[in-house]
């Protein structure tokens, strides 16, 4: 028998050999600045794409608001099913109401929302159809209850969705299409009409759409793809997550009222967890509330994500992806985009290798996550930098 620590040596072993091992470091932060190692480097793997948690001037507003005045509590001290369910809860999720029309639930975070939505229709007679580029929580949403029915499509292929469709949709009493409204790797969007049109080619197909990297920074007034592209009626499930654009914390679900309530009664990441403080909350309704005075910053951010993008195509001879705030150098193996990411490391830029299991193996790629308070001259020296080090990687 082989002990449970031999065990884990003899896994972190085959991870350092395919180059796949993580780490954590120290790390300080300053605006745009990341100080590691006594090292200053920019930080080009923040989700905080309207560069709003370091903004003073916002954040001084927001401690001057009502809202921060009323609702400072530092914790809910329970579940929301308990003594947690304060008040500014129900006004956050009134709000959501307003805006997009649906009903709202809170969870803790993108990654409650998926395994506590996700696990609880899977106790359904349901089948799922993944994108494979689905988030890592969409896939623990369906491994997490029972032994879930689900099939993957090849990415933003609607012929390979379309073709799982047909072949099943007689066989279960509803299919749930997974997607995201901008993918977190790829950093393209889904090709949303063409999904919505196939899911109204089947009665019983229902739409699953997370859009934890497009809400805030994209789209009128900041919400995202599906409220840009008016099609928010056709969508079953619309997971927003607060921790990126909305420099908070936090997620929701929007759906109908008799979903809502469901939720509420068997999603196990709801009801066993404490709540979130309700000063956070309290953030995310006062960013919501300011969301459309915003527009300047996702101008902003949408010029500097399109001039970086172009400029690495013209320059660089490496598959680059990406249709927003996320673009990302693919470099296949591990070692080549820990290579690259050390490189510019020394230059004074923070881009981590990104590896599998985030993405598929000899896939790994450089995600740069831009944000509107980045300047086009650091990033137009970055393309320089990175020409240098492909032509002198062998």
């Amino acid at each position: 028998m082989q002990p449970l620590e031999s065990q884990v040596l003899a896994q972190l072993e085959s991870l350092k050999k395919d180059s796949n091992t993580r780490s954590l470091f120290l790390q300080k932060h300053h605006g745009t600045t990341l100080i590691i190692q006594d090292s200053a480097l920019l930080n080009l793997a923040s989700n905080d794409y309207l560069g709003l948690s370091s903004d003073k001037d916002f954040n001084q507003r927001f401690l001057d608001s009502t809202l921060f005045k009323e609702h400072c509590y530092f914790s809910s001290s329970s579940s929301r099913l308990l003594s947690g369910n304060f008040e500014i809860y129900t006004l956050l999720e009134s709000h959501l109401k307003t805006l997009f029309g649906k009903e709202s639930l809170l969870f803790n975070s993108g990654y409650h929302a998926n395994i506590g939505a996700i696990s609880a229709l899977s106790a359904l007679n349901v089948l799922f159809v993944a994108d494979k580029s689905i988030h890592a929580s969409h896939i623990d949403g369906l491994k997490g209850f029972k032994t879930p029915n689900f099939k993957r499509f090849s990415h933003n292929d609607m012929e390979s969705l379309k073709k799982i469709l047909e072949q099943n949709v007689e066989c279960y009493d509803s299919i749930i299409i997974l997607s995201e409204g901008l993918f977190s790797m790829e950093g393209d969007f889904t090709p949303l009409l063409d999904l919505i049109a196939l899911k109204k080619s089947y009665p019983n197909v229902y739409l699953y759409i997370d859009e934890a990297h497009s809400i805030g920074s994209f789209g009128k007034n900041g919400l995202g793809l599906c409220a840009n592209l008016g099609v928010l009626k056709d969508i079953d499930f619309l997971i927003l997550t607060f921790g990126k654009a909305l420099s908070s914390m936090g997620a929701c679900v929007l759906c109908n009222t008799i979903f809502k309530d469901y939720f509420i009664n068997t999603a196990r990441a709801l009801i066993y967890s404490t709540a979130l403080p309700p000063i956070n909350i309290a953030r995310t309704l006062f960013v919501f509330l300011e969301l459309s005075k915003l527009e300047e910053k996702r101008e902003v951010l949408a010029t500097l994500c399109n001039s970086f993008k172009t400029s690495l195509q013209e320059n660089l001879d490496l598959e680059i992806l990406g249709d927003y705030n996320i673009i990302s150098l693919v470099l296949g193996q591990n070692a080549k985009a820990i290579h690259f990411s050390k490189s510019l490391a020394k230059e004074g830029y923070f881009a981590p290798a990104i590896k599998t299991p985030s993405v598929p193996k000899n896939k790994a790629l450089l995600r740069f996550s831009l944000t509107a308070n980045l300047e086009s001259k650091p990033l137009e020296n970055l393309v320089k930098i990175l020409q240098k080090i492909t032509y002198a990687t062998p």
